[in-house]
């Protein structure tokens, strides 16, 4: 309606033949006169009425409505099921609009059903234009593409790729595996690559940080949670199959694989820190090559956003590991063959225990109940005294001894002695209660022999007992204690007159 006013002005305002008028709109001179003839049979004046429209004018100069075929009215296609049949393997539109034609034989043709289904197709494929906002979200997973590395037999390097979203600042580093252990150094070292960390990380949804990939409300797994909350880290996982949820680090994985990986695909590098190293050399040409729709790099944009990110903590991220276990009748877990205490009101309950290179934490319900230093190798129990109960604080188990006397005095002299080894009494229980047991296998005699032989070969505990007990056989007689009386006849008795002489 715009080129119809212009052709108006310059017939009634500038006077031009209908020629120049058609040269210079750009159209055929057949135009231009019936335009002219619908404006005289319109009724309608030069100049127009400032109020009439665009609408307004085209229903005056065109009142005829334009020859549409009829809409047949007929039983339509559910679109969204075709959609979902549609996305099977195989499965055509010819297929659906048959299968649709045999149900219904006066249903609408092929072309309509096309037409109809690429109208619903297109209002569900909509796009939305996310304004990232700087140091607000980064983006993490790894390439599809792979490098080897290695002499001999190759491995597979798997490229971790992170992408900030304002900056588009893009980071890679190549792993032996996928694990958890790679996702998280990964993402340290995106961020010490960055120089700060973003408020929202959004991974892809892999089994090694997510337990449970909720559509709604996705579960991490403890290690990712503890690093999530060293770093100050809101984590939105992307749902699954849902690509543009992640969709600046996808773009970044296609122009890794594009610009670097492709060009190395039969390259076999020595290691993996020289695959790193020469990942790195590329990385940083990648990202001060300029953008080309909009101004500057991706190094440039990082250093404006920079400023808006959150500084690092000041220690590296340890991946603890965690270790279900349930609490002994001694109040203590077993952590790789060394004990824990923990409040006596937790006996017989099933624990969480996470280990550090320097402490030991047992948690109930995701709460803590006890906070214990990793102890050296040749420690076998930590035991804190406001985790015992009042009568194990100054008294030993008093079943314990009941069992020891009815077995014999030298069981009672052991048991007595491993509890006096003990930095606390409640220490020994386990190795006493073990000792104690193995009366059903060998019998009171002989558990009675074997604790006289540990007492005096000083051997007190579980372990030293067992093993004499199963080397009873060739076992080599006790030494004798010294007797003395008068018919014995001492070493001075034998030196000679000369020797004492000697002597003197």
């Amino acid at each position: 309606m715009r080129q119809i006013r212009e052709l108006l002005r310059l017939h009634f305002d500038e006077g031009l033949s209908q020629r120049v008028i058609a040269r210079a709109l750009g159209v055929v001179r057949s135009t231009v006169e019936r335009v002219l003839h619908r404006f005289a049979a319109s009724g309608l004046t030069w100049p127009p009425d400032p109020a009439l429209s665009d609408a307004e004018l085209e229903r005056r100069l065109y009142r005829a409505a334009a020859v549409t075929g009829a809409v047949k009215h007929c039983v339509r296609p559910n679109y969204a099921e075709v959609a979902r049949e549609l996305a099977r393997k195989g499965v055509t539109r010819r297929l659906l609009w048959q299968e649709y034609r045999d149900q219904h034989a006066d249903g609408i043709g092929y072309s309509v059903f096309c037409d109809e289904l690429a109208a619903f197709l297109g209002d569900r494929d909509l796009a939305y234009r996310h304004d990232h906002v700087p140091g607000d979200k980064v983006y993490f997973d790894f390439a599809g593409l792979t490098l080897r590395y290695g002499h001999g037999e190759a491995h597979a390097a798997h490229i971790f790729v992170a992408a900030l979203g304002w900056s588009n600042a893009i980071f890679a580093y190549a792993y032996a595996d996928e694990t958890a252990l790679s996702w998280i150094d990964g993402q340290q070292r995106a961020f010490r690559a960055f120089g700060g960390v973003t408020r929202i990380g959004v991974p892809d949804n892999p089994k090694a940080l997510i337990t449970r990939a909720d559509h709604y409300e996705p579960t991490l797994t403890a290690v990712y949670a503890d690093f999530a909350r060293h770093y100050g880290l809101i984590v939105l996982p992307a749902r699954v199959r849902k690509p543009k949820d992640k969709a600046a680090v996808e773009g970044a994985v296609k122009i890794v694989e594009m610009r670097i990986l492709a060009a190395a695909r039969d390259r076999r590098f020595d290691d993996l820190p020289t695959l790193n190293a020469w990942l790195a050399e590329q990385l940083a040409e990648l990202n001060a090559a300029p953008f080309q729709k909009r101004a500057g790099s991706r190094a440039s944009q990082l250093l404006a956003e920079r400023m808006h990110l959150a500084p690092l903590p000041t220690t590296p991220f340890e991946a603890p590991t965690y270790l279900k276990r349930k609490v002994a009748r001694d109040y203590h877990v077993d952590v790789h063959r060394q004990y824990y205490s923990v409040p006596y009101q937790h006996a017989g309950q099933c624990v969480e225990v996470r280990l550090t290179s320097d402490h030991v934490e047992v948690l109930r319900n995701d709460s803590r109940i006890a906070l214990h230093r990793r102890a050296p190798q040749n420690q076998r129990f930590v035991t804190e005294v406001a985790h015992m109960p009042v009568h194990h604080r100054a008294f030993r188990d008093p079943k314990i001894m009941q069992r020891a006397a009815a077995i014999g005095p030298q069981t009672v002299a052991l048991i007595e002695t491993l509890f006096a080894k003990r930095r606390h009494p409640e220490q020994a229980i386990r190795s006493a209660q073990g000792v104690l047991a193995l009366v059903r296998d060998h019998g009171v005699a002989a558990l009675e022999a074997a604790c006289a032989r540990a007492v005096a070969l000083d051997g007190i505990g579980y372990e030293a007992v067992r093993r004499l007990l199963l080397t009873a056989k060739v076992q080599a007689p006790l030494p004798l204690p010294p007797v003395t009386h008068e018919h014995l006849r001492g070493s001075d008795y034998y030196r000679t007159a000369t020797e004492v002489d000697h002597v003197a």
